[in-house]
């Protein structure tokens, strides 16, 4: 494995752990949250909800990877000088770019709400995320700045700093709001702000900290560079972000599908304005099991666009391949056992998680499948982006967009309800990730190793299921369930059991090597 692809591999693995971090976190926040304001309340939250996570895919995905691309490609030609001045354009750009974006929220909030058919009480989560865009994209231009220089660490402490902000701020609100449900939500929605500030309080004390290192490789190289202009470098940045961001962005813009159609499709089938937002909220409490593993593919998009970036450059074409496998293998090895793990634990791990309104194991169930495929198209998307494809997950997103809401649309006024919802996302996905993998093997004539990549992840995680499903069973016949700590030690031996056999299956199997492990811990020097 070149140093390259090994870079790629140790900066993916420490924004997976912060990552990781940084969705325990939103899960323990959601935790509390849940049981202070209700299915009900939540599902304003909810409501809410998928503008902050377009918000955090921009500042996580979109702005991030098109600087770490055009950066990574300055670094490769020496040219440090002008991927400084990237930056400095950039964050002058989107300071006004996050104020416009910011006014636009608060002033459009009564709007969007008649727009979708949101109760009205949804509009002060609305409020609460207001000035969240400003902060987005301070954070962003800091992280792809970094990105690109393959420094992945500012990255990785300040997803962490940020959730952590919004995780105290968003509860302390919460509670203040409290009794009424609908401001408490807001006040839960706000800590995204506070945790964007700190965020990007963070960044900045970690970019003055490396200034004089940086401004010596300028100086280094400023008489090789040309000078770029703010209007040139605005054009260049805004030509690629905006594919970028929305190609990231696929999850955001599938749950602002169900935020738009499941309440409106619930109602149509007769069931009330309370109970349909209720259901909502169970799909709200859903989005977290399905976002931890998700972590995981941000880290993938976030690597692998400059990672791939540079194989370009180098028009090195065995490199990327080897960076596309190791993008589509790192997706399935950590999909295929979250999915099947979900599925089998569904009900347990909601009752575990959520004790005080446990509803919505039958949705988790189904929409664990989603996984695989959201995992799996986000790291082709990565592939294409760093390819210099922006526009292409473009393409793949906004056929997937008409499947999803189609499905929505027949689905959720069957029995199935906002199971249906669930099913749509998977057909949606789905097709997403087709597309993309059709895009990249006839850009690139790279053909996935069906055996290596897939079948023996697949083999591991099938066996770690049934060994899962098989201990929870037995936690069942031995220990009385309707005590809390009962089900807590069952779910979490049942996940601890399922865990060592996929690991064990995959070490046997061949699906994982110690040399795997090694490049992880220990990359070669350059």
């Amino acid at each position: 494995m070149s140093n390259q692809t090994q870079k790629f591999v140790k900066g993916a693995f420490i924004l997976s752990i912060a990552g990781l971090v940084a969705k325990i976190l939103s899960a323990f926040f959601r935790v509390p949250l849940t049981a202070l304001i209700g299915d009900t309340g939540l599902g304003y939250y909810g409501l809410a909800y998928p503008i902050y996570t377009l918000f955090s895919a921009i500042a996580i995905v979109g702005i991030p990877s098109t600087i770490a691309k055009l950066v990574a490609e300055k670094k490769v030609q020496g040219r440090d000088a002008e991927a400084h001045q990237i930056f400095t354009h950039t964050f002058k750009l989107m300071l006004i770019v996050g104020g416009v974006m910011s006014a636009v929220v608060i002033l459009g909030a009564p709007f969007l709400v008649r727009a979708l058919n949101w109760e009205e009480e949804a509009i002060y989560s609305l409020w609460g995320l207001g000035l969240s865009p400003l902060f987005v994209c301070i954070m962003g231009v800091y992280r792809g700045y970094f990105q690109g220089m393959q420094d992945m660490l500012p990255t990785a402490i300040s997803q962490v700093v940020e959730n952590a902000g919004r995780f105290v701020a968003g509860l302390a609100l919460a509670m203040v709001f409290m009794p009424d449900v609908a401001k408490a939500a807001g006040g839960a929605t706000f800590g995204s702000v506070v945790g964007g500030l700190t965020a990007s309080l963070a960044l900045t004390y970690m970019y003055l900290k490396r200034r004089k290192d940086i401004m010596i490789d300028v100086e280094k190289t400023k008489d090789l560079s040309q000078e770029l202009s703010f209007k040139e470098t605005a054009k260049t940045v805004l030509w690629i972000a905006i594919p970028i961001s929305i190609g990231g962005a696929v999850n955001s813009i599938m749950t602002m599908i169900d935020s738009g159609l499941v309440v409106m499709r619930l109602r149509a089938a007769g069931v009330s304005p309370v109970v349909a937002t209720g259901l909502y909220g169970q799909l709200t409490k859903v989005a977290t099991f399905i976002n931890f593993p998700l972590a995981f593919g941000m880290a993938l998009i976030i690597g692998l666009v400059p990672s791939i970036s540079e194989a370009m450059a180098r028009n090195d074409k065995k490199e990327l391949h080897d960076k596309i496998e190791l993008g589509t293998r790192f997706a399935l090895l950590i999909s295929l056992p979250a999915s099947v793990g979900l599925a089998v634990l569904a009900n347990p791990i909601m009752a575990f998680i959520y004790p005080s309104y446990p509803e919505g194991g039958d949705i988790l169930t189904v929409a664990a499948f989603s996984i695989i495929f959201i995992m799996l198209g986000q790291a082709l998307t990565g592939i294409l982006q760093g390819m210099g494809k922006v526009w292409a997950p473009i393409k793949a997103i906004i056929v997937a967009s008409i499947v999803k809401v189609i499905a929505n649309y027949l689905l959720i006024v069957t029995p199935l309800g906002a199971v249906g919802a669930a099913l749509g996302s998977i057909l949606g996905y789905a097709t997403f990730t087709a597309i993309n993998y059709y895009v990249v093997r006839k850009e690139t004539g790279f053909r996935l190793n069906l055996s290596f990549v897939v079948i023996k992840p697949l083999i591991a995680s099938i066996v770690m299921g049934a060994s899962a499903y098989g201990t929870s069973k037995l936690f069942v016949n031995m220990l009385d369930m309707t005590s809390k700590l009962n089900n807590a030690i069952m779910t979490l031996g049942s996940v601890l059991v399922g865990a060592i056999v996929y690991v064990a299956v995959l070490v046997i199997s061949g699906g994982i090597s110690k040399e795997d492990i090694n490049h992880i811990r220990k990359p070669k020097a350059n």
